[in-house]
């Protein structure tokens, strides 16, 4: 749904623009035709420097929505008004009332945002049921990739970094002492992200950091800290502890799935591509 309420801000913020913009046919897909402004504001709003891939994504959206009709597939009135609901709410609008203001800024009316959301419904219903719906994740797979994750250490790091040697000195003296590391990184630390996280950079595996900072990380023992020159300036690497590495079985098939996703989703806009009709005139 948080998907859904981008593609529709961005149909409401780009509306009102298209009266400048000198008009004609770009393409007709499936009888179905696609205005040039609507490709402008298309790659204009999605940062895209070329319209012709503007256009082909612009004609892969209408096949999609012919495909959905054609098929029969239907968007009930109480899935429309749940996605419209989903709508305000993801864009903070109170009431219907409120709504109806904004889009009559726009010069648009409560119904064409409802086409609009329809049309994201079909889609989203036929890449269910014809894509999503046919996609398995074989559990061996899954199991190859845990046991190569559980064979990998873990090591809990923090860092420190300055470009003065004088102050990396005496950040590394205060930590010999005993003062804590993360009272060290806000007095001296010059890497602003890393104040705020107390140094913190996370959990890492062999190879993850660059060079300098990974070989360091790994050539001291847990509770230990390092000095490191690298051509940027001085990082204090503090390895606070270390584990053994876990698998996350359902983050593993997420990004698995993701994968499968995007390659099935390619095979079926091919397959729907040449039975189309495709008329391009820009």
């Amino acid at each position: 749904m948080r998907i859904l309420a981008l593609l529709l801000f961005f149909f409401l913020t780009t509306v009102s623009a298209y009266s400048k913009v000198v008009d004609y046919i770009a393409a007709v897909v499936n009888g179905q035709p696609i205005l040039y402004s609507e490709v402008v504001n298309y790659a204009r709003q999605n940062g895209i420097p070329n319209l012709k891939v503007a256009l082909d994504r612009l004609i892969e959206r209408e096949i999609l929505i012919t495909q959905a009709e054609s098929e029969g597939i239907k968007v009930t009135n109480s899935e429309l008004n749940a996605a419209l609901e989903q709508f305000m709410k993801s864009n903070g609008i109170k009431n219907k009332k409120q709504l109806e203001e904004i889009l009559k800024r726009e010069g648009l009316t409560l119904n064409d945002l409802k086409e609009k959301l329809q049309e994201q419904l079909l889609i989203a219903k036929l890449i269910a049921r014809d894509v999503k719906s046919k996609i398995t994740i074989p559990q061996g797979k899954v199991d190859l990739i845990c046991r190569k994750e559980e064979g990998k250490p873990v090591r809990n790091v923090y860092y420190l970094f300055t470009k003065n040697r004088s102050v990396a000195e005496k950040a590394m003296e205060l930590l010999s002492n005993g003062v804590p590391f993360e009272k060290v990184v806000k007095e001296f630390s010059e890497d602003n992200e890393m104040v705020v996280k107390g140094g913190h950079v996370g959990k890492v595996t062999p190879g993850m950091l660059i060079k300098p900072l990974d070989k360091a990380v790994w050539s001291v023992k847990p509770g230990t800290y390092k000095l490191v020159r690298t051509t940027d300036g001085f990082y204090i690497v503090y390895v606070k502890s270390e584990e053994k590495g876990h698998c996350d079985r359902k983050k593993i098939e997420e990004q698995l799935y993701m994968i499968e996703f995007q390659k099935a989703l390619k095979n079926y806009l091919d397959k729907l591509k040449r039975a189309a009709s495709v008329k391009v005139y820009m």
